[in-house]
Order: C-alpha cells, then structure tokens, then sequence
C-alpha cells in the first residue's frame, strides 16, 4: 500500500501532514516518535480508520476505487490498545477469534470457514482451553494472545501493531514477537509502532520517525547500515 502526501484531519487538526510511504510484502516498518507524533493515527489510517485530506491520496493493492474497504480489512490483521478496548466484554475468546476474518467487532453473519481458522488460531496461541471464557474472565496477557489470534484467523497480508507488545511479560512477548517474525518471514508486512525504537533494531527493515505529524526519516532502517 501507498500514501502519497498525506494530511489526515481529527476534530478540524491536522494530525499527520506531507507524508508518503509505500509498504511492500515482507517488508518491516518501525514508526517511532514522542507520545502525540501521530504513530496511532498513521496505522488506523493505514487501516482505513481515517480517511485522507484532498490533494493526497491512499493506494491498496486489490482495492480499486468502489471496492467496500471491508474487503481490504479482511486481509489485515490490527492489533492496538484501541481495538482491545472496543470489544464488549461479555463476547467469549471464541468469538472475538472468529470475528478476525469478518473484521468486525462481535459475529455478524457467522460463516463455516470462520470456524475452522478459529480453531487454528486458538491452537496456534494455546486458547483453546479458554474458548468459552469472556473477555472480562481474562487476564491482560490473555486478552493480548486473543487478539493475536484474531489477528492470526484473518490469514494476513499486512499485520499493523500499534504498542501491541507493550506491558506483556517476557515469555509472553517473546512467544508472540517469533509468531510475527515466522509470518514476516513469509512475505507479510509489518508496521509496529513502538516508544523505544531501539528495541526493534534487529527485526526492522524500515523506518519512518515522526515529529509532530510530518516525517524526520522514511526509508531503510537507518541504525542497520
């Protein structure tokens, strides 16, 4: 996917501006900058979240202009604070998994195929003893690895993870951080926002830091050269 001089406006602000960038399959984009940069914002645009100012533009491969952008998020796999937050708790470990083919919030129309990903899912993160567990019986740690699967059960092209490793104990970061190399590995994008950059050196293969909304960096991992 492509940006091409990207303004994005929240509440009558501009909250990012000038920005382009082209994220291609297997690449990994580290997006770094202070609290209020515009990291969050940039992924949930990425994700169709928040739409683009006139004069800049936003380009996703498969998705020509009339094409439901439900078809895009169906491809992608979001893991942010926000998302966590969203799903209601009463919804069981089962359903937030299923959901993440439908990119919704819940099952709508729940379909046989959801069910089989789920499944995977579920064993590729070591849920499935708490499938039937709502979300309000899970621990922090917990509901981190469901969304992960969910994430996981949409079959990815492009994985967006906004801080989605912050506040995780090491054995769990570091089971849930081989899991996304294994996919980048495969030819799946990755864009991961993170406060401390550095610890992302040795899996990153690009960079974009941001000051106030508008690019300092945008290229090749700097700190890999």
């Amino acid at each position: 996917m492509r940006l091409h001089n990207a303004r994005v406006y929240l509440h009558q602000r501009a909250v990012l501006s000038g920005l382009s960038l082209a994220v291609h399959s297997g690449e990994w984009w580290l997006v770094h900058g202070r609290n209020g940069s515009g990291k969050t914002t940039l992924l949930r645009t990425l994700y169709g979240d928040h739409g683009v100012a006139a004069g800049g533009r936003i380009e996703r491969a498969g998705i020509a202009p009339g094409v439901p952008l439900e078809r895009f998020k169906r491809r992608v796999g979001l893991i942010a604070p926000h998302l966590q937050a969203e799903h209601p708790r009463q919804l069981t470990v089962n359903e937030v998994v299923r959901s993440g083919q439908e990119a919704s919030i819940g099952l709508n129309e729940p379909r046989a195929a959801t069910g089989a990903a789920a499944r995977a899912a579920l064993r590729h993160f070591g849920l499935t003893r708490l499938k039937r567990r709502t979300l309000a019986e899970l621990s922090y740690g917990q509901l981190r690895r469901v969304l992960f699967a969910r994430a996981w059960a949409a079959r990815p092209q492009l994985l967006l993870l906004d801080e989605a490793f912050a506040g995780l104990d090491a054995p769990t970061r570091r089971t849930l951080l081989e899991r996304v190399q294994r996919l980048a590995a495969r030819g799946v994008a990755v864009v991961l926002t993170a406060h401390r950059p550095q610890e992302w050196l040795a899996c990153a293969s690009h960079e974009l830091e941001l000051a106030a909304g508008r690019p300092l960096y945008c290229g090749p991992l700097r700190s890999a050269g």
